[in-house]
């Protein structure tokens, strides 16, 4: 069995699409199409179901992923046994969302340069969502990123940390002076908000909209700092997650506000797709996010 066919194989089931496979790969469709047909002769099963322009996985070929992911992995720990970390070589995808980017990124990228310095890295700073279509679509290796929990079905958890999501306020607000407030108590304050695709903002809209108080939000952005920051001078609201603002809040230059209807959390993820082989590169930066988050 040719594990180059195993590889093809992962890369379909991770597409649904041949001519997808072929462009990332560097092969012809048709070669795809013999890889697949080769492999599915030495196992004895079809492996995908073909109806006109769609591709799914079979049962068997369902049954065949975590095999051909072992297999595959095997491979390719082997072919870097008498490597060491310094002479390996590739590029890994990786994306993150924005306020992860700000807070995590530069230690990351020592770390991991630091292990891997011949590994190139190709980033991309994005919407969840947009991450998230990039890892099924096999044209992201690594995502880094905040929502709910996401389901283990289709997608690889390498690691998830919970984080409570908090409305700050400049500390010179009256509504800092309260000990406890309600989601109508800020009907009249002006919001800095984050875009509609981040999942925190999409709650916190609907929790508005249930009953029935208006956001009274003057400009959107994707930055986080600047969110931050635009509180901290002027007399702001603004929903954002705990690790954005926690140096802030040490020092001093924005407050927290007690708002009891507005419990939320979400979680920061680490996710790969399922169909992922974790080679030796991607394990290396998926152990420095970590290292990094938990330290």
């Amino acid at each position: 069995m040719e594990i180059n066919y195993l590889n093809t194989f992962l890369q379909v089931a991770a597409t649904k699409n041949f001519t997808k496979t072929a462009q990332i790969l560097g092969y012809s469709q048709s070669s795809i199409s013999f890889q697949i047909q080769q492999l599915e002769n030495t196992v004895g099963a079809k492996l995908f179901d073909r109806i006109g322009k769609k591709v799914a996985l079979t049962q068997y070929g369902e049954e065949l992923i975590p095999y051909a992911q072992q297999i595959v992995s095997a491979a390719s720990q082997i072919e870097h046994f008498t490597r060491s970390e310094n002479d390996m070589k590739g590029t890994i995808r990786f994306g993150m969302v924005e306020s992860l980017f700000e807070i995590f990124f530069e230690e990351i990228f020592f770390h991991y340069h630091k292990r891997f310095p011949n590994v190139k890295l190709e980033l991309t700073v994005d919407a969840t969502a947009t991450l998230q279509e990039e890892l099924k679509k096999n044209q992201m290796d690594v995502a880094f990123l905040i929502d709910e929990v996401l389901p283990q079905t289709e997608w690889i958890c390498w690691h998830s940390s919970q984080v409570q999501i908090l409305v700050i306020a400049n500390v010179n607000n009256p509504l800092c002076n309260c000990k406890e407030l309600v989601l109508k108590d800020l009907s009249l304050q002006e919001f800095i908000l984050m875009e509609d695709t981040a999942p925190y903002i999409k709650y916190f809209q609907n929790e508005m909209a249930k009953q029935n108080i208006e956001i009274n939000s003057f400009i959107k952005m994707q930055n986080a700092g600047m969110a931050r920051r635009l509180v901290e001078q002027g007399n702001f609201l603004a929903v954002l997650p705990e690790y954005t603002v926690k140096v802030s809040t040490h020092q001093k230059t924005i407050k927290i506000l007690p708002v009891s209807d507005f419990i939320q959390s979400q979680f920061i993820q680490i996710i790969l797709h399922k169909n992922k082989v974790i080679t030796p590169q991607i394990k290396g930066l998926l152990e420095e996010i970590k290292k990094v988050l938990t330290t």
